[in-house]
């Protein structure tokens, strides 16, 4: 089943929801990929920069942790619906289909429940920072609002894709484009 078929299953109202998550799920996955070409930029010109010219570029460190947190956090929502997570597929394999369906659903509300503790305080710092207008520490002085805005929007993302995961167990949809339970390495 492909994520068009698994969209026209689903009821109008639902389908077009989780059509949206996923688009913007893939573009987190798009600023997760543009990051991870940055930092491999800087990754490289910093070594260059360093052993022929024994110069040490004073932003590299700053942007290449900043650069991190976006590969890490804005493809995690893209990658879940992949079926790319790490899971204990071994546990769900062991039992009848419907039960590890229904321990599929407990863990993803589990998963709903912390990210969205997570998502709501990080909103709440990132609100915070712009009004206090924080700047690193780092010689850039970058205004801290800008990176935390990623990785807040990176875990908001991810949280949408859980909720998205969650319908799709509810309605009986494959929740993601992976094997599945029934097989493949998880």
């Amino acid at each position: 089943m492909t994520a068009a078929d698994d969209a026209r299953s689903a009821p109008p109202p639902l389908a077009a929801l989780l059509r949206g998550i996923d688009v913007l799920c893939a573009a987190g996955a798009f600023v997760a990929a543009i990051s991870a070409a940055l930092l491999a930029l800087i990754l490289i010109t910093e070594v260059i920069a360093t052993s022929f010219f024994e110069w040490s570029q004073p932003w590299a460190v700053e942007y290449a942790t900043y650069l991190q947190c976006f590969i890490l956090f804005c493809g995690a929502g893209w990658a879940l619906r992949q079926g790319s997570h790490i899971r204990v597929a071994i546990l769900l394999q062991g039992v009848p289909p419907a039960a590890a369906r229904l321990l599929d659903m407990a863990g993803t509300a589990f998963a709903i429940g912390i990210l969205g503790f997570a998502s709501w305080a990080l909103w709440q710092q990132l609100l915070r920072t712009i009004d206090f207008g924080s700047t690193s520490y780092y010689p850039m002085g970058t205004p801290l609002w800008i990176p935390q805005a990623f990785l807040t929007v990176g875990i908001t993302l991810l949280l949408l894709a859980f909720v998205a995961r969650l319908l799709r167990l509810v309605l009986g949809l494959k929740p993601d484009l992976g094997a599945g339970y029934g097989g493949g390495a998880e």
